[in-house]
């Protein structure tokens, strides 16, 4: 049997997962706009705090397919393909910006710095990163061929490094440097997509035996952290903060090995729900980057919309219908520009005529 052909089941996970990874960021900054247009909640802010973070899944995907690559292109030609809509949608916002906010004190220079680090949107870093992975492909296939023999040390490696990450982020946070535009700042998450390209099959064996363990253990973690978040007396203090990031960035592993424990079970059902998170999933692949760099845009616009009536709106409300409202329409929008000669420079996909399930950027073993 071919390579491609016994992986090809093995990695349907991947399917509903990328769903979970979209939603979680669209929520992920939805939150952000919601907070800045509504009054304060101390319960909603600490209950919404453990939104699993899109980003993490994001880099995890992508350190495994860049390890499962069999791909004989280089990683310039893949770095154009990624970074042309990239500077497409980055000119797009920082036009948005100019208009709205002016050039700014740096004028020509400091827009022209924009355009190229995608500082006009906060969520362009996702592309800046996965340059840097993609660059970097040697690196992460050799940490999977060492993460067949030594994966136990490698994941206890990457996760104490991990922790150190998120107390280094919060010490040098008043510099503004921003640490998560650097993919060094993901080591779990990239070395943990190196490992479990490594060992698919046995890990998946597990996952499935231990999907039910890690909900609960999820919800208990869960529970525990409201628990401490609202028992403390001074959320702000250095200790206490620290304290509280590093349980979210164990919470958000917690969250990672439970949805891919759930993805793969429900791939492996024989059942309706299975074959349509495959379906869906197939088309994400097609439509997620555009979907990614589009996003931000509607998430802008649904938000000046609602901005005349958004006060009195809770904020996990008001949060709720800015991410289906962006979901919605940003998805509509990329359905409609794959059909156009606009596709290539907007979603980095070919025009197509009916969207259909398109090559991976990275190609598999």
């Amino acid at each position: 049997m071919s390579a491609s052909t016994s992986s090809k089941p093995r990695i349907h996970f991947l399917s509903p997962l990328r769903i979970v990874m979209f939603l979680a960021v669209v929520w992920n900054h939805a939150e952000g706009f919601a907070r800045a247009r509504t009054a304060d909640d101390p319960i909603a802010e600490v209950v919404l705090s453990l939104s699993p973070e899109g980003r993490f899944l994001f880099i995890t995907i992508t350190a495994f397919l860049i390890a499962r690559s069999a791909s004989s292109s280089s990683a310039v030609k893949r770095v154009i393909v990624i970074a042309w809509p990239f500077l497409v949608w980055s000119v797009l916002y920082t036009g948005v910006e100019v208009v709205a906010n002016g050039p700014g004190v740096g004028g020509v220079g400091s827009v022209v710095l924009s355009i190229l680090t995608g500082s006009a949107a906060p969520h362009l870093y996702f592309v800046i990163v996965t340059i840097q992975l993609t660059l970097l492909a040697p690196l992460i296939q050799f940490l999977a061929r060492l993460g067949r023999r030594a994966q136990a040390v490698l994941v206890v490696l990457a996760a104490v490094a991990q922790l150190a990450v998120v107390a280094l982020d919060l010490v040098i946070a008043p510099t503004g440097f921003p640490v998560g535009w650097l993919c060094v700042a993901y080591p779990l998450w990239v070395i943990g997509g190196a490992v479990l390209a490594a060992n698919l099959e046995l890990a998946t064996t597990w996952f499935r035996a231990h999907v039910v363990h890690l909900i609960v253990g999820l919800a208990v973690f869960g529970a525990g952290y409201i628990g401490i978040a609202t028992s403390t007396q001074d959320p702000g203090a250095f200790g206490t903060d620290l304290l509280l990031r590093e349980l979210r960035s164990v919470w958000n592993v917690l969250f990672g090995l439970a949805v891919v424990a759930t993805c793969m079970q429900l791939v492996a059902s024989t059942g309706r729900w299975s074959e349509m998170a495959k379906r869906a999933g197939e088309r994400m692949q097609d439509l997620g980057y555009g979907l990614f760099l589009a996003h931000e845009l509607f998430l802008h616009g649904l938000a000046t919309a609602l901005a005349p009536v958004s006060g009195p709106v809770p904020f996990a409300l008001l949060t709720l219908v800015l991410s289906v409202g962006v979901v919605v329409g940003t998805l509509g929008f990329v359905v409609v520009v794959r059909r156009t000669p606009l596709s290539w420079s907007l979603t980095g996909r070919p025009m197509q005529r009916r969207v259909t399930r398109a090559p991976a950027l990275v190609t598999r073993a």
